[in-house]
């Protein structure tokens, strides 16, 4: 028997669609907090013939699932780490039977490693995926040892947290060509506080944040490059 996905803000409901038709997932029930992509997405299932495959609901987060639809996967893309978090966090209590979750941040991962840390998830994939000047974190944590991606790089934990213990391991040119550019963004705002808040305590707050920040990505770099 094939897993029941949940896809939280499903959009068009074109995931859940295309994991039906692939044989992957056996059922899923797809939700989105909007009205228009709620509908479009009742229409497409409809169309595609898959009603009693998929179950489309119009609700918040987590709030539609039942406990009767027996979800084993919940996915949360498209969003920011903070918002899929508040999902997560408002939710918990329809988590008890799901064993894996899959997220995708748009930005601010970290928050969700620290949420899946927190909570005992173990992160046992992750992936960056890029489109153009674009960079999306995928990460897929099932319950275990929420220790045992950790501690293996020699940066430390709120490194790892920070750039994802596994996309450390894995390196790669999408992973360099992130924080490069993400290095350089922050090398010419230090410079622009620099020049206009000199004397400003907030200011040298925010410099010294940034400095560290830039430090941080200079031993990751660093450290995927020497691999």
């Amino acid at each position: 028997m094939g897993a029941v996905l949940a896809d939280i803000g499903t959009d068009h409901a074109q995931l859940p669609e295309a994991l039906v038709q692939a044989g992957i997932i056996q059922s899923a029930v797809a939700s989105d907090v909007n009205a228009g992509p709620f509908q479009t997405a009742l229409r497409n299932i409809e169309s595609a013939g898959l009603s009693r495959q998929i179950s489309v609901r119009h609700g918040s987060g987590l709030e539609p699932l039942r406990q009767d639809d027996h979800i084993s996967t919940v996915t949360i893309a498209g969003m920011g780490g903070s918002l899929i978090k508040s999902i997560l966090d408002e939710g918990s209590n329809k988590l008890d039977a799901v064993d894996t979750l899959i997220l995708q941040a748009n930005v601010a991962a970290d928050l969700l490693r620290q949420w899946l840390y927190v909570q005992g998830w173990q992160i046992v994939k992750e992936k960056l995926v890029r489109d153009a000047d674009h960079f999306y974190e995928v990460i897929v944590a099932k319950r275990g040892d929420k220790e045992a991606p950790f501690y293996h790089t020699g940066l430390g934990f709120e490194e790892e947290m920070m750039f994802g213990p596994l996309l450390l391991h894995q390196g790669g040119e999408a992973f360099i060509a992130k924080w490069e550019g993400e290095y350089e963004h922050l090398k010419r705002v230090k410079g622009q506080i620099a020049i206009a808040n000199h004397q400003d305590q907030q200011a040298d707050s925010a410099y010294g944040r940034i400095d560290q920040q830039l430090k941080r990505i200079k031993e990751a770099l660093a450290y995927v490059k020497s691999r």
